[in-house]
Order: structure tokens, then sequence, then C-alpha cells
């Protein structure tokens, strides 16, 4: 039995050592096929410190990728070029290479996989060029990325990409960029200016969450959604200019989320339109907003206008919604009328009592 069992152990560890079907070793690299034909990167062997990958072909077959985890946890590559015919780098290919200063990226990739640089703290800057999209996680933590250029052609930017870059403090956004995901660049605490691009139609939750440095935002000219919690405590913003062409705001997204307790409370003022989205929001969660048909800034559940929002706002409200004191109009129904729904009704009261009460 004893031989039988050291028989199949030996079997085992001789098929681990076996090299995948196809994998050839190549200038210091080792190349695998994938499934279309050509050569991907799967693993390096070399001993340089900077990295240069511009070889196009192998034995006539071009090489177009380097695959996951190829490169990770290489700490003494200090820099790479990619170039010849790669295309895509893959999920973890850099992953925790932690003394990575310099990635230069050629005009063929297209893109960057989840996690491909993350945790690579060396990392100065980046510079997309013709990157479309960018992963999940791709740089999460690489805290000495200071910029970020992108190209013409990137369209997405994947959930938690940039989370955490906490020296970043200038982006180019592309003027192609639609998507830009969940906690993509949540607690970038040095970012200052950001201007989005027309084409952005999504800011995802929480992308901007913690960014405490902003203090000049600037929406492009599209159609735009924005997340719950998309800028929340961003204490830097004081004023916001929010066009009519963003059409949605989700849950808490330009408040502050008080110290020790789950409630909300908000900084910036909101500068936007009576119909606005940005208006809703501002009723909806109890933020000051400059309304430009009023000229004014709009406390909203403040009945009698005195500047203070208090039960006796309440009460005054839930005698209207009962049909037992005269309806209001005009600006008073604009400000009471939290639901905009063109009425007083209880929900309204419910809410007035939420802000008297600063839940």
């Amino acid at each position: 039995m004893k031989k039988f069992i050291s028989a199949v152990l030996a079997i085992v560890l001789t098929l681990t050592v076996i090299p995948a079907v196809g994998a050839v070793s190549y200038n210091g690299f080792t190349l695998e096929k994938n499934s279309n034909g050509t050569y991907e990167i799967t693993g390096y062997t070399g001993s340089d410190d900077y990295v240069t990958i511009n070889t196009d072909t192998y034995n006539g077959i071009k090489i177009t990728g380097i695959k996951k985890g190829a490169f990770q946890n290489k700490s003494r590559i200090t820099g790479v070029k990619i170039a010849g015919n790669i295309t895509s780098v893959g999920a973890d290919a850099f992953y925790g290479c932690k003394n990575l200063n310099s990635v230069t990226l050629s005009e063929k990739v297209t893109s960057i996989g989840s996690k491909a640089f993350s945790g690579c703290t060396g990392l100065t800057g980046i510079n997309l060029k013709s990157v479309k999209t960018v992963g999940e996680h791709a740089f999460y933590g690489c805290k000495n990325i200071t910029n970020l250029t992108m190209g013409s052609a990137l369209k997405v930017i994947g959930n938690y990409a940039f989370q955490k870059c906490t020296g970043l403090n200038y982006i180019k956004f592309a003027s192609t960029l639609t998507y830009i995901g969940d906690y993509s660049f949540a607690n970038c605490t040095s970012l200052e200016t950001v201007k989005f691009p027309n084409s952005l139609a999504h800011i995802g939750n929480s992308a901007f969450k913690g960014c405490s440095s902003i203090t000049s935002l600037t929406f492009g000219s599209g159609k735009l959604e924005v997340g719950a919690y998309a800028f929340e405590s961003c204490g830097g913003l004081r004023e916001l200019n929010v066009p009519s062409t963003v059409n949605s705001i989700g849950r808490y997204a330009f408040a502050m989320r008080n110290s020790g307790s789950s409630t909300f409370s908000h900084k910036v003022t909101l500068y936007c339109g009576k119909t606005s989205a940005a208006a809703k929001y501002a009723k909806l969660y109890n933020a000051p907003a400059y309304i430009n048909e009023y000229n004014k800034v709009i406390k909203f559940s403040d009945y009698d206008n005195d500047g203070k929002i208090e039960t006796s706002d309440a009460r005054s409200l839930l005698k209207i919604a009962a049909s037992l004191s005269k309806g209001i109009s005009g600006e008073t129904l604009y400000r009471c009328d939290l639901n905009s729904n063109n009425k007083i009704d209880t929900d309204d009261v419910s809410k007035t009592l939420k802000n008297a009460a600063g839940v």
C-alpha cells in the first residue's frame, strides 16, 4: 500500500510541473497560445529592472496580450514599456509590483484588466493613450499617482479603478468617456478640480466619495445620471452649478456624513433650475439651493420663510393637507411641496418634521 501511495504522489508531483500545452520560452518571457491562435505573455523569467515588451511575433504569429498575473508581485521591476502588437493587459498582470514607477503604453493597448496595476505604489503617473476600458480595481491603492491622462478613446472606467489613489491631483478626462463606475475615484484626497466631458452619461454610486479637497466641480452638457453618495463628504465644495441636463441624482449624492452617526447634512449650495433634478434632490434631502427663477437661495420646508425649519412649519402644513387651512401657491407651494406633486400632503408634512429634527 505504501508503494502504491508513493507512486500516486510521484505522478501528482510530476503533473504539477508539466508546462501548459503550447507554452514556450522566448526573450525572457513565457508565451502561450490563446483561443484565437495568437500568443499571450504568461510570465517573465528575465532579470531586467526595466522591461520592454516590443516583440511583435513569435514564429510568425502575433503576440497580442499580457495574460492574468504574468508579472504579479515582481518587486524588482521598476519600469515597463508595452509596445509591439500588445492590445490588452490582463487581470492582475502587474498586481503588487510595488517598485514599478514607470509604465509606457503604446497606442495599440486598448484594454486594462481588473487589478492589472493594483498595489503598484511606486507608480507616479499614467497616460492611457488609446485605452477604451479600464477594469475594476485596475489602479486601486496606487497612492503615488499624481496625474492621470486619458486619450481620445476611453469610454468606461470600472468600479474602484482608482480608489485610494491619495496622491492623484490632476485628471484629464477623455472626451469619449461615458461611464464612471462605483467608487472609481473614492478617497482620492488630493484631487482639487474635476471637469467632466459632455459625453459622460453615468457617475456611479460613491464614485468620488471622500474626495475632501475638491473645490471645483464642472459638469458637461450631456444627459447625466449621478449615483447615490457620488460626492459624499467632499467637504471642499461650497457652491455647485448643476445644469438641467443632469437628469437624476441619487440619495445624498452631495451630502456630508455627520461624524459618528448615520445622518447627513449639506455644506454645498446647489445652483439650479426650478424644475431640475438638482432642485428635486434639494427638496428631498434638505440641501440649500439657489433657484435661478427666484434669484435666491430657497430653504425647503420653511413655510413661514423665517430662515428656520421648525415643528411649527410642519403644523401649518398639516392643516393645509387636512383642508383645515387655506391652500398655498407660488413660491410658498414650491418651497413646501417636497415630493413635487403640486400639492401639500402628509408626505410633505412628514418630511418637514424630519427636516426640523435634523434627520
